[in-house]
């Protein structure tokens, strides 16, 4: 593909991503007369219904009872100007028959909605006949698609069987109590065809710039792709319709690591403890400065929760465990490290509170959302002190009257608010429990009267003067809770408050402030709708602004499916996209672009375009392990080249130390690199940080993530194919090798790039079985020679695992360094393998600019051959191309993996001099000098 089609493509995206305003205004077109019989046009109104051939193997579908279609963009769809295909078309017997060279199309005229009986589609397959497609047709041979997330997933929940190639069952989301959906089919199947149902998803207004509902009835709108076993091909026609996948920031590939995964709140007496003050700023960069002294690369830093205030009420201030964020920034900076924040925009089937009333932002995002500030209360007494507790484990403190005033409560224990009562000398009582207090009101009250707990853990029933009271209902994650004490208050008297407790998994008791009495109620949250234009714009501009103008450089989507509230609109899909438009700002300042980054999760069809998606919160476990394994591959059918994996599982503290192992092995060779648990607090300390499991932990992490920063040459490359001709970074055998059965039995392996295959060990006793495509293959770990078309079973240490190259690979790498960008890349590593004949063409740019989309980048063409009489040549040709920084001369150390040492090495045809032979590795090392880029290099050997 050429720079200028590269750059049409990236283009047409950023334009309808950024700047659709020059997009096409009108997004319903009047139906136009049907064409005459026998004309030659892709496009075909018949009725109520329009058909359009996009290529001659994609054909748009639409029905509009009003008789008007849709000629603007979509938040799916993308490209609305397609060359012209040449389709006839006539009308026979009251059918219409349309006919491209790929497909035919037949609809019964006037006859209403698209459906079986009216509608189908047929195309030839020379290796396995005519196939015929119609409406409502399930794909029984679809090779799978994504979930929204793997949140929750456990043994208890994956599918049966050991293919992993079915959604989780009866996956129910913690929290937000919301059934994980199935996943919809992907792109690529054996039945050699694709189905997109675009019907109700919202369309462009270019004059507004913005989204809006379709009207209703919304109709059907629909794509079919037909390409038999092409997989390549239907790939790159839905990177057409839907948006390409873009560059993204070459630092995304190195290692990220994780933590301050607990919420914060600056005035509860949890954040008094001497552990927690101790969990702050200065802890955190003397566990990142023992990464960098251990030699243990790593690019990025991932702040979750406790890096704010407030947690689930919602913060964006610096919370006080970071006491100077700007200095911290400059700390991490100055080292190579670049700061991801965990950000909460709203969650599902909740009303999660985004912003606190108490955050230094409130005021001015309320006066731009047109809300006032919530009134104060005249009326503010606190009555977090003075309260007593009594375990109740019969249950008979309801039947004894423990609630009322009168109660002899003489024995009760003395209790602290702010922490469970577990914490408190009760730690192993999980029943029901009481809690008491007595309050002198005084004698003038105002008009209402509201109770107002920060949280109670879990459930209770509130009595005030012997009297029960209704307290409001919460859903988490939202805690503040509140009951209209009006009619059951007396004035200068003594008031009594009891409490019937349930507890919950955190513990059991009033767990959090405030515990006052107040004459107002607490104002209702303050949320964004992200579909509404005014308030993401808000969202983004007073939140997350002055954050990236700090240094903020990657924001961590944690939810999104709540955030958004427009018919048709996929929630995440949408979110996503205005966190990753924003981050294509530098510093949040229009007119300053960089390639945009953030972790979320999955948002259907459209999600190529905002990179990158994470799984969510697993279990550390084998079955999960191998499953997420078998879904990563899986998001290429889906064109989803960037998922990330929490490295070790969310759900585990200090796992043992095989699975944390072969989690790290298999995250190394994912597409992003990423070590994260639910475990990394001031009560457990990180337990994903190697130092848990001894120098042998720090031994295996030290290896794998150099091996990960020295391999991002080659990744990086693919990035870019992914990019240029939509193909992702982990294939399925089946992407490569479509017409041999074997590559579809083996869902559990993967190549990673085009010439290196891996197959990550994934249960405990370290035997994997392993199936080679056809050909010579070369133990990348061993220089072991394979010979394909077979399988065989080994035993892996705990420090190796299963990576074999193709024989005539090349395989470029960088030197070993701290971070990815730590030395430029004056000084390559080619790897060469075994007999046979490869090409790699290194691609470079700036590595974080969008002028890559202008064609600024270059490319350096490599090619190894191995001669009819058993020489081998290695030609580096020169660089072509240019971007700014380009480097203008570097070195190369060629590597050759060969049967037996070479007799001799010659460069340019002469003889190279010094060079090494390794015998343990069967290696030959030989240094290319610094010369310039644009020379060309041919090294020879017999």
């Amino acid at each position: 593909m050429n720079s200028q089609r590269i750059l049409g493509r990236v283009m047409t995206w950023l334009l309808v991503g950024l700047v659709p305003i020059c997009l096409a205004s009108c997004a319903r077109s009047p139906a136009k007369p049907a064409i005459a019989v026998g004309e030659a046009n892709p496009t075909i109104v018949v009725g109520d219904a329009r058909f359009e051939f996009l290529t001659p193997s994609l054909v748009r579908m639409e029905y509009s009872a009003s008789g008007a279609f849709v000629d603007a963009p979509t938040a799916v769809v993308q490209k609305r100007d397609w060359p012209a295909v040449q389709v006839r078309s006539t009308q026979k017997d009251g059918w219409l028959i349309a006919a491209s060279s790929a497909m035919t199309l037949r609809y019964r005229l006037r006859s209403g909605p698209f459906a079986a009986s009216n509608l189908e589609v047929s195309w030839n397959d020379p290796a396995a006949g005519a196939h015929v497609w119609h409406p409502g047709d399930a794909d029984t041979r679809n090779l799978g698609g994504l979930t929204y997330s793997l949140d929750n997933i456990s043994k208890a929940n994956l599918p049966p069987g050991r293919m992993d190639l079915d959604s989780p069952i009866n996956d129910i989301i913690p929290g937000i109590d919301v059934l994980l959906p199935k996943a919809k089919p992907g792109l690529l199947s054996r039945s050699g065809y694709a189905f997109i149902d675009d019907s109700t998803t919202p369309v462009w207004n270019a004059q507004k710039t913005w989204i809006e509902p379709r009207p209703q009835p919304t109709g059907q709108d629909w794509y079919l792709f037909t390409y038999n076993r092409d997989y390549r091909k239907v790939l790159d026609e839905y990177a057409q319709l839907c948006g390409p996948v873009p560059m993204i920031p070459r630092f995304a590939l190195g290692p990220w690591v994780t933590d301050f995964n607990f919420e914060y709140f600056p005035d509860s007496a949890q954040a008094r403890q001497p552990a927690f003050k101790r969990y702050d700023q200065q802890r955190l960069e003397q566990e990142l400065a023992r990464l960098r002294d251990d030699h243990i690369p790593f690019d990025t830093l991932v702040l979750d929760f406790a890096w704010h205030n407030d947690g689930w009420q919602g913060g964006y201030d610096w919370s006080p465990l970071i006491p100077h964020p700007r200095q911290l920034l400059r700390w991490l900076h100055s080292r190579g490290i670049k700061l991801s924040l965990n950000d909460h925009p709203g969650y599902a089937n909740t009303d999660e509170s985004i912003l606190s009333f108490k955050d230094s932002h409130a005021p001015e995002v309320l006066e731009a959302l047109g809300r006032p500030l919530p009134p104060k209360p005249s009326f503010d007494m606190d009555i977090s002190g003075r309260w007593k507790f009594s375990a109740d484990p019969h249950d008979q403190g309801l039947d004894h009257r423990w609630f009322a005033a009168d109660h002899d409560d003489g024995q009760w224990i003395p209790i602290r608010v702010g922490m469970p009562w577990q914490d408190q000398g009760f730690k192993a009582y999980r029943g029901v429990a009481w809690y008491r207090t007595s309050v002198r009101l005084p004698a003038k009250l105002p008009a209402t009267l509201y109770l107002t707990l920060g949280e109670v853990g879990q459930t209770y029933r509130i009595f005030v003067n012997g009297t029960e009271v209704a307290h409001s209902k919460v859903q988490w994650p939202r805690r503040l809770t509140y009951a209209d004490i009006t009619p059951y208050a007396h004035a200068g008297r003594t008031n009594v408050i009891a409490l019937r407790v349930e507890p919950g998994k955190a513990g059991g008791g009033i767990l959090a402030a405030p515990v006052a009495i107040r004459n107002v109620k607490p104002p209702q949250r303050i949320y964004f709708d992200l579909s509404n234009q005014r308030q993401a714009d808000v969202f983004m501009r007073y939140l997350h602004k002055p954050l990236m103008q700090e240094g903020v450089d990657v924001w961590w989507v944690d939810g999104g499916s709540g955030a958004v509230d427009m018919p048709g609109l996929n929630k995440q899909l949408w979110t996503n996209k205005v966190f990753y438009d924003y981050s294509l700002h530098k510093d949040g300042e229009p007119g300053v672009a960089q390639r945009g980054f953030i972790l979320s999760r999955y948002g259907d069809w459209g999600s190529e375009r905002y990179p990158a998606f994470f799984t969510g919160d697993a279990y550390s476990q084998w079955p999960v392990l191998a499953y997420e394994v078998a879904f990563t591959v899986r998001g290429g059918n889906m064109l989803v080249p960037y998922i990330s994996n929490d490295i070790g599982g969310f759900h585990g503290a200090k796992i043992d130390f095989g699975l944390y192992a072969r989690w790290i092995e298999f995250g190394t060779f994912s597409p992003i690199l990423r070590v994260h648990s639910a475990h990394a607090n001031p009560r457990e300390g990180n337990v994903r940080m190697p130092w848990v499991y001894g120098s042998q932990g720090v031994a295996l992490m030290k290896k794998y993530f150099t091996l990960r920063t020295q391999l991002i040459p080659y990744v990086y490359t693919y990035a870019w194919q992914a990019h240029k001709d939509s193909m992702p970074i982990l294939r399925p055998l089946y992407l490569q090798y479509p017409e041999l059965e074997q590559a579809y039995q083996h869902p559990h392996e993967y190549f990673f790039g085009k010439d290196m295959l891996v197959a990550p060990v994934v249960d405990e006793s370290g035997n994997r079985t392993v199936y080679l495509p056809p050909g010579e293959w070369i133990g990348f770990f061993n220089g072991k020679r394979y010979q394909g078309g077979t399988s065989f079973t080994a035993h892996y240490a705990v420090d190796d695992m299963p990576v074999f190259v193709r024989a005539g690979s090349i395989v470029p790498e960088q030197r070993a360094s701290d971070y990815s960008d730590a030395r430029p890349l004056d000084a390559v590593i080619l790897n060469v393998y075994g007999s046979g004949k490869g090409s790699f063409d290194l691609y470079e740019d700036d590595g974080i600019s969008l002028a890559y989309a202008q064609g600024q980048h270059a490319q350096t063409p490599m090619t190894y051959a191995t001669n009819g009489d058993g020489s081998h040549q290695m030609v580096i040709e020169p660089t072509s191309g240019s971007f700014k920084g380009q480097l203008q001369a570097r070195s190369y150390e060629l590597r050759v993996h060969a049967a037996g040492k070479p007799p001799s090495i010659a460069i340019n045809g002469k003889d190279a001099g010094r060079w090494t032979w390794n015998s343990k590795d069967a290696t030959a090392t030989v240094m290319l000098p610094r010369q310039s880029i644009h020379n060309r290099i041919v090294v020879t050997w017999p």
